[in-house]
């Protein structure tokens, strides 16, 4: 099983001060061209106030962010579930989970990030800023992923191993479908006037994060949608197999 996250724009500052990025080292390395690319990008754009605003949709409010982007290569890292932040991540708390929890979340938890693509919670990461509408030098983020897929989703998706269960947000889905038949795409809704269903809204990051938590805590291991759908029955959510189509199923989350 393989669950894929979004990145969270706010991140951690700092980590390991003896420790810098490695590209190689990184999860998924077919991916390690356009990782490099964009870095390059990113690093370059930033050199300049103005210009790396308008590239990453920043206010003077983000400068401390593009500063950052200046030292992608030089700064300290720290693991990729432990550098993003916000609500989905600290609902997640993985923090406070145990040694062999951990464990179980490094193995089987992912983030689909702008910069990095598809990486493993345990990958080392610096602090940086990019998002998947961003625009680059050699053009926008999402033409750039979409472009790099198309030689290497096949090794990609290979080495997920297992089921993927994607919680990504619609941007960061569109960078890089999920192939038909090796997982899905888990929509978190409401129930909505006359049976209709709605976006959960305001409470999704956090109900995601909390999902994630009791898959890692119950010790799931999902090699199907039908696993899927068993454990929500067992755990107390909603998984709706006749909502299954075009690789999306929703699970129904009430009282938000």
């Amino acid at each position: 099983m393989l669950v894929i996250l979004p990145p969270s724009e706010t991140k951690v500052i700092g980590g390991d001060p003896s420790r810098v990025l490695d590209l190689e080292s990184l999860s998924f390395s077919s991916q390690i061209d356009i990782r490099r690319s964009l870095v390059e990008q990113t690093m370059s754009v930033s050199q300049e106030l103005e210009p790396a605003r308008t590239a990453f949709k920043l206010g003077p409010h983000g400068d401390g962010d593009i500063l950052r982007n200046r030292d992608i290569l030089s700064s300290p890292v720290m693991p990729a579930l432990s550098r993003y932040t916000g609500v989905l991540y600290d609902a997640l708390d993985k923090e406070s989970l145990s040694p062999e929890q951990n464990t179980r979340c490094d193995a089987s938890v992912a983030v689909f990030s702008a910069l990095w693509g598809l990486i493993r919670a345990s990958d080392l990461i610096p602090s940086y800023r990019l998002s998947y509408d961003s625009r680059l030098p050699l053009g926008s983020v999402q033409a750039q992923w979409k472009k790099a897929m198309g030689s290497v989703a096949d090794n990609v998706w290979s080495e997920a191993n297992g089921f993927v269960l994607d919680l990504r947000s619609e941007g960061y889905r569109g960078l890089a479908p999920v192939p038909a038949g090796i997982g899905v795409y888990l929509a978190l809704v409401q129930p909505g006037e006359r049976g209709a269903r709605k976006a959960l809204g305001h409470g999704n990051k956090a109900a995601k994060g909390t999902l994630v938590r009791n898959l890692i805590t119950s010790g799931a291991t999902l090699e199907s949608l039908d696993d899927l759908v068993a454990w929500g029955e067992e755990m107390g959510y909603d998984v709706d197999s006749q909502s299954y189509g075009d690789g999306r199923i929703d699970c129904v989350i009430s009282g938000n």
